[in-house]
């Protein structure tokens, strides 16, 4: 029984060469980091585009509007493909259908009014002025907007982030190397903002487009930029 008591004596006594040793061997393994933020940021020149394109009719009944506006629609459509757009380059994008009332008297019907808009995409970015010239010539009454973009979004992201990882290890051992320290390995990883431009150039007037055009409409598309940031915590002795 004698030899019971020991133990806990013998293990107080032991505990101030115990701890000293455990210390030590926690601080030689606290790992030393250091964290820096990788950036990248090119420019790539579109290779698509796309407009939206409404035409608005009006009509004493809910047939006169829609059927004058489906004709429209049709005529559009037709002259669009005949200068080469596939009909899948050609989808509605919405269709809004209503009465319209009396300015004096809210409850009395005075006709009908149809919208119907669509969204033409071609892979000729030269292409989109001719496509605007041709919808107006044919019945449009709006153009909403233009759009410029790219067909691969993954591959550039993909591009911007290994470059942004590139610009992350230049930047550590860099700031290491000044410290008198180097990059042994990669502690974490965190993704930030990957971001490829759409270009929308300003709105076109409708004022100055219609049917009686000589000239071609001048839409004139630039480059896109393509950024990606990256936090990248590295591990250093």
């Amino acid at each position: 029984m004698k030899k019971l008591y020991l133990l806990p004596l013998l293990a107080i006594l032991l505990l101030p060469f115990v701890l000293p040793s455990a210390v030590a061997d926690a601080a030689e393994s606290t790992v030393r980091t250091l964290t820096v933020q990788g950036e990248s940021e090119f420019y790539i020149t579109p290779d698509k585009a796309s407009v939206e394109i409404g035409i608005t009719t009006t009509g004493n009944t809910a047939q006169q509007a829609g059927d004058d506006n489906a004709a429209v629609m049709q005529k559009i459509q037709n002259a669009l493909v005949a200068m080469g757009l596939q009909k899948d380059d050609i989808k509605t994008s919405s269709y809004n259908f209503y009465p319209t009332y009396d300015k004096d008297n809210n409850q009395l019907i005075t006709g009908y009014r149809a919208e119907n808009n669509i969204i033409v995409t071609t892979h000729d970015i030269n292409q989109i002025g001719n496509i605007i010239d041709t919808a107006v010539k044919n019945g449009a009454t709006n153009v909403d907007s233009v759009n410029f973009a790219v067909n691969d979004i993954k591959k550039y992201k993909e591009t911007a982030l290994k470059a942004a990882v590139r610009d992350a290890k230049n930047k550590s051992k860099a700031i290491a190397g000044e410290l008198g320290k180097s990059v042994v390995n990669v502690v974490s990883v965190t993704e930030g903002n990957v971001y490829i431009e759409n270009y929308q150039p300003s709105n076109i007037d409708m004022k100055m487009l219609s049917s009686r055009m000589t000239a071609a409409t001048p839409i004139q598309a630039r480059d896109l930029k393509v950024s990606a940031r990256i936090n990248v915590t590295f591990e250093i002795n």
